[in-house]
């Protein structure tokens, strides 16, 4: 292995990935600072907006254009004067421009039928490409290609085609790209952008609409490749760990033995000790230790001095007999440990032979 890693090469690419900032987010937004710098004053919108009366243009993909509702809209503004510029394929924002697939735009009937009624058939026909384009008798050098093609009238299909509509435009371009970020500076791209908001029947503000559903067809072409390479991976982490390995299985630790009886009475002393210093305890040893002193003083009639009686009968010291009777708590786990070895040693002089 060794040698072979030592054998081995590397070489350097560099692939471009696309922008970064508002860029990424925005495909036309080199167009819209274009139309600034020449004086125009732009809006973009990311979701559908209705163009009105201050609008002369309108930059939208050809997709959002699904319902009757917008159509009749965007049919009662151009025909007072407003510049449709409809963009069908690479025209949603979340095209990417370094991507190799791209979802073909949803067409839906309400838009064709708007666009037959202005005197143009869009058509499916097959790879068309287009090197110039002529608008308002000048020619325009592009570099445009793309699967749907677009007449006006009985001219022959292609990727570019723009009619009068009532007082307004409707300009169709079937491949966006031309006026994307990366492309806008490539031919004549730019100046046909011009030409067309130049052509604008209307005066007022050139709006940019980006927004357009993605659909489940081209999120799956764009991210399906990433998540089937995260689940591969998670799955082979997952495998590795439960997998049988190679090599002897160590043992498991042995359970813990169980804990003797000695050990049961130690918890339980440790217990009582928190909860409220073993006073349950140790009261009622010391209970049992009075009654029993009690009963023997009246009988040798030492009644009266009870420490006494016990420190003689016991040979424990006269002041560790009275704080036992006084019933004062230990201060501390030592001092219990004693109090309970003095309470035992009495329970064996008054109660001879009895265990405790």
């Amino acid at each position: 292995m060794l040698l072979t890693v030592a054998g081995c090469d590397y070489r350097e690419v560099e692939r471009e990935i696309g922008y970064k900032g508002k860029a990424r987010m925005n495909p036309w937004l080199a167009a819209g600072r274009f139309v600034e710098k020449r004086g125009g004053e732009t809006l973009s919108v990311v979701s559908w907006t209705a163009p009105d009366g201050n609008d002369a243009t309108w930059l939208m993909p050809a997709s959002v254009l699904g319902n009757q509702s917008y159509v009749r809209r965007v049919e009662r503004w151009v025909r007072g004067g407003g510049h449709l510029v409809l963009l069908v394929e690479h025209a949603g924002a979340a095209s990417h421009d370094w991507s190799w697939s791209h979802a073909d735009p949803l067409i839906e009937p309400v838009l064709t039928d708007m666009l037959r009624r202005a005197g143009l058939q869009l058509e499916d026909t097959a790879a068309v490409k287009a090197g110039r384009v002529h608008f308002m008798g000048v020619e325009y050098q592009v570099s445009a290609a793309s699967k749907l093609g677009i007449a006006a009238g009985d001219e022959k299909p292609g990727v570019f085609a723009s009619v009068e509509s009532g007082a307004g435009k409707i300009t169709v371009i079937t491949d966006a790209r031309i006026f994307r970020n990366r492309w806008i500076d490539q031919n004549d791209h730019a100046a046909l952008l011009a030409a067309l908001v130049d052509a604008s029947p209307g005066h007022g503000r050139i709006g940019f609409l980006r927004g357009t559903a993605l659909s489940f067809r081209a999120l799956l072409g764009e991210f399906l490749a990433p998540l089937l390479i995260t689940v591969a991976v998670c799955l082979a982490i997952w495998l590795w760990k439960h997998l049988v390995r190679f090599g002897p299985v160590e043992a498991a630790e042995n359970p813990a033995e169980s804990r003797s009886y000695a050990h049961h009475l130690d918890a339980l002393g440790h217990f009582h000790w928190q909860i409220d210093r073993a006073a349950s305890l140790f009261g009622a040893l010391r209970s049992r230790v009075l009654d029993a002193a009690q009963r023997a003083a009246r009988q040798a009639g030492r009644g009266a001095d009870l420490p006494g009686f016990l420190a003689e009968h016991s040979g424990l010291p006269h002041d560790r007999v009275s704080a036992i009777l006084s019933g004062t708590l230990p201060k501390d786990a030592s001092a219990l440990s004693r109090a309970t070895a003095d309470l035992q040693q009495l329970i064996e002089v008054l109660e001879p032979g009895t265990t405790s």
